[in-house]
């Protein structure tokens, strides 16, 4: 744990909101690069971006209140470091970024949905950069063990399950990346990251050890969210199918 990485008189370098903000600059640089090379107008793409970061970050801060703030609402809710510091639920970010570009793009007609899939690769990469913050921040930290790449942290020696996952999601970019290269369809990209995401999510979840995350009986917040995912896709798949074998 290093949650401030350089200290020179009054000047601190915090770890946490430096990943956070190269996690979002390595997103957008890579998004504007995939869209580029698509031959793909970049007409409304900063306003999409810069509106979706906003919302997304609403968002996360939603979902972390609603699940993980028990006693303590009103105090994260008046306190201005809560809002522009720590406290997110990836899931709360993912939601209402979806439901966001549902309206840019569907309703509004500002930017084109067909090309939405060439914003997955930079969220993946920036979400596994961001969870390099968590590690070194010390939060979303892992359970007890004893393994011999156990790392000592908050007092005991615990699973890394912010590396696991970070490297879990380098791995997934790096697929998305060669579909998207070998020119995969759209919605198979789409289905494939929610699908493995929601996988990686809800198994990641047995190694968490932190309860702020909202923990209940049968699971947590982000299990129940990975599991209802993975059906609507699942459903929307065979959906799709039957759809499709009708019209043969």
């Amino acid at each position: 744990m290093k949650p401030i990485l350089l200290q020179l008189s009054d000047f601190i370098l915090y770890s946490y909101p430096l990943f956070m903000g190269l996690a979002w600059g390595v997103s957008y640089n890579l998004t504007k690069s995939l869209l580029s090379e698509d031959g793909y107008t970049l007409k409304n793409f900063n306003l999409l971006y810069f509106s979706t970061f906003v919302v997304s970050w609403i968002g996360a801060k939603a979902l972390f209140l609603s699940a993980s703030s028990e006693n303590m609402m009103d105090q994260y809710l008046n306190s201005s470091n809560f809002w522009l510091g720590g406290g997110f639920v990836f899931y709360g970010g993912l939601l209402f970024g979806l439901v966001y570009l549902f309206i840019f793009c569907k309703l509004l007609n500002l930017f084109s949905a067909k090309k939405l899939y060439l914003f997955i690769p930079g969220l993946t990469f920036g979400h596994a950069i961001g969870r390099v913050g968590c590690f070194l921040a010390g939060c979303c930290y892992g359970t007890i063990c004893e393994l011999p790449w156990a790392i000592d942290l908050h007092d005991h020696l615990r699973h890394p399950v912010q590396l696991y996952e970070a490297l879990s999601l380098g791995i997934l970019g790096f697929l998305i990346l060669k579909m998207i290269k070998f020119k995969a369809e759209a919605s198979f990209i789409v289905r494939f990251y929610l699908i493995s995401y929601s996988i990686i999510r809800f198994i990641l979840e047995y190694f968490r050890g932190d309860k702020i995350r909202g923990v209940h009986d049968y699971g947590t917040t982000s299990q129940y969210i990975s599991l209802i995912i993975l059906s609507i896709v699942l459903i929307e798949i065979i959906y799709s199918k039957i759809i499709k074998r009708q019209s043969q």
